[in-house]
């Protein structure tokens, strides 16, 4: 008897201490669901935000529930978040190293074939394995080029107004000096342009002054225009409409002082080739992440179908990625391009969660997370410093458009991956609905 009433005893005390779990846990749940409506009831009314449309979606991947969504299965134009996938692809197809170049040669002859590698003798990167060979070799050199090619100079929904703009450089087969060209100036002189092959091709150069420079739709006549701008450096892309391997072709000629060559396609059998590579693939991943590189993206893009085609079509790269790698994501997403410039993309928070919850679990979080930028790095270096959490995410701004999607570590360790996308927003400054999303994930960390 005595027994029986101690194990009843032992049950009630169990019993109170269960119930009291429970009440705490669900007490716990109920404040941190008010802290995250009530913080999204504070973005919703934001200056800047009102009137906007906001789609947000957080998914608690520690506890492996939703921590909010609202609106997150309606679409946006995602402008630079569309990179998330530019570096999915950059992952999947490029391998450790960028495979810039495919190279073979015959008694006298050496064949080099460009596979859109961005690095290619841009003032950024100092490793010009292609320079060097041409350089040392005494053979005659001929690039070849690719007949097979179906992209156009811009990308589907680019801007063609934007022609002369440093964000959005053409697109080619084989990039050189990222191109652009490259101006240098102090106390209202031009100190050098990079490459000087486009020196003949500035207009009035005794009228330079601390202006920006541009250039002509057509053709490339370089000038300053009546903007004042007092930076030592400029970039304007130059034109390839004509015949971009035969331009590339005269700029390598010109800067290298060698005899090269061009023809469309190889006459040697392609097994005959060997892959030179380049640069760390995480390495131009991490500079296109952190200053929202959009030539960079689409050459990634351009990269990747070379790899699995052997040809450069961005949209039979595109389509077949989809069917390969985001079936299951919970929208159908419309996807342009590798930059994230064409307004033809559209996309939604809660797909973003799912292609980065893909991503991490693909190629490693420690790799991801490299790539990304970090609060208070690059294009958030403004926002986030004193987030409560550490923060990795990518940005995305076009004209009423802004967004930033990625991954949170709360103070507690609990990791969150979110998406908040802004359209249509008539705030004369971007910064300021940038504020109200970072006012917004600060008071949602906070609690967690």
């Amino acid at each position: 008897m005595v027994k029986s009433t101690r194990k009843r005893v032992t049950n009630y005390k169990f019993e109170n201490w269960f119930k009291m779990l429970f009440i705490i846990t669900a007490i716990a749940l109920v404040l941190s669901a008010c802290a995250v409506r009530q913080a999204q009831k504070t973005l919703l009314s934001a200056e800047g935000v009102k009137g906007a449309h906001i789609g947000i979606a957080i998914y608690n991947d520690t506890k492996g529930q939703w921590l909010t969504k609202y609106q997150g299965d309606h679409y946006f134009t995602p402008a630079s978040n569309t990179k998330i996938l530019a570096t999915y692809l950059g992952l999947q197809f490029l391998g450790d190293s960028l495979p810039g170049w495919k190279m073979a040669e015959n008694t006298d002859t050496l064949f080099l074939m460009p596979l859109g590698d961005p690095s290619f003798m841009h003032p950024e990167f100092r490793y010009q394995p292609v320079v060097d060979i041409i350089k040392n070799t005494k053979k005659q050199v001929v690039l070849v080029g690719n007949n097979q090619d179906q992209f156009e100079i811009f990308g589907s929904g680019w801007s063609w107004a934007d022609y002369a703009e440093d964000y959005q450089p053409e697109r080619s087969r084989m990039p050189i000096y990222g191109n652009v060209v490259h101006f240098y100036q102090s106390n209202k002189k031009l100190t050098a342009i990079k490459p000087f092959y486009f020196f003949k091709d500035i207009v009035d150069l005794d009228k330079v002054e601390e202006k920006n420079w541009s250039r002509n739709r057509t053709g490339n006549r370089f000038f300053t225009t009546n903007e004042n701008n007092k930076s030592k450096y400029f970039q304007v892309p130059f034109s390839q409409e004509v015949a971009p391997m035969l331009l590339a072709v005269g700029l390598l000629k010109d800067t290298l002082g060698k005899t090269i060559s061009f023809q469309n396609k190889s006459t040697l059998p392609s097994s005959s080739y060997k892959t030179i590579k380049t640069v760390p693939t995480d390495s131009l991943l991490k500079i296109m992440m952190l200053r929202s590189d959009n030539f960079y993206a689409d050459q990634i893009v351009l990269m990747a179908s070379e790899q699995l085609f052997g040809k450069m079509d961005d949209a039979a790269l595109i389509d077949s990625a989809k069917k390969l790698f985001f079936t299951d994501l919970p929208q159908p997403m419309r996807w342009a391009d590798g930059s994230g410039l064409s307004r033809y993309n559209l996309n939604t928070p809660e797909n973003f969660i799912a292609i980065l919850q893909q991503m991490q679990a693909k190629f490693g979080e420690a790799r991801v997370k490299n790539i990304f930028e970090k609060g208070g790095e690059g294009t958030i270096s403004a926002y986030y410093k004193n987030f409560p959490g550490t923060m990795y995410a990518k940005t995305g701004t076009l004209g009423g458009q802004v967004a930033l999607s990625g991954f949170i570590y709360t103070p507690k360790q609990q990791k969150l991956y979110f998406s908040v996308l802004v359209a249509n927003h008539m705030s004369s400054s971007s910064a300021q609905v940038r504020r109200a999303v970072e006012t917004y994930l600060t008071k949602v960390t906070k609690g967690l």
